[in-house]
């Protein structure tokens, strides 16, 4: 094999190490924005729950400003705004949950692999 053909060959395995590396570099910046797109979302659901949160107490302040505080918690939980606040409040802190889930599932897949690994496919 000559010197050019030498020289021609690892220029190849050179652009091919580049491609590889610039195809891992996308995946994980397609990866990364997934991520923050995904705590982004989350960062909504934090801000409607305390929404929720403030319409309850808002109504609880109501009711007890006006006169009509329920005797018992059960009554107070009845109320039909209180009610809806209360189960939009539940699927909220669940989605949140799923997307929390969501980010370590992403993060898996990038997690940096292990010294045996490595051994194993060099």
């Amino acid at each position: 094999m000559t010197i050019w053909e030498k020289a021609v060959l690892n220029m190849q395995k050179g652009a091919n190490k580049i491609t590889a590396a610039a195809a891992v570099f996308s995946e994980r910046a397609k990866a990364e924005i997934a991520i923050v797109r995904l705590r982004i979302r989350i960062d909504e659901m934090q801000a409607r729950i305390n929404e929720l949160y403030q319409t309850i107490g808002r109504k609880v302040e109501t009711l007890q400003n006006s006169g009509s505080m329920p005797g018992s918690s059960d009554q107070l939980l009845k109320d039909e705004d209180i009610a809806v606040a209360l189960q939009e409040l539940i699927a909220r802190k669940r989605e949140i949950e799923e997307l929390k889930n969501e980010i370590r599932s992403e993060q898996e897949v990038f997690r940096p692999a292990s010294k045996d690994r490595e051994d194993i496919s060099a």
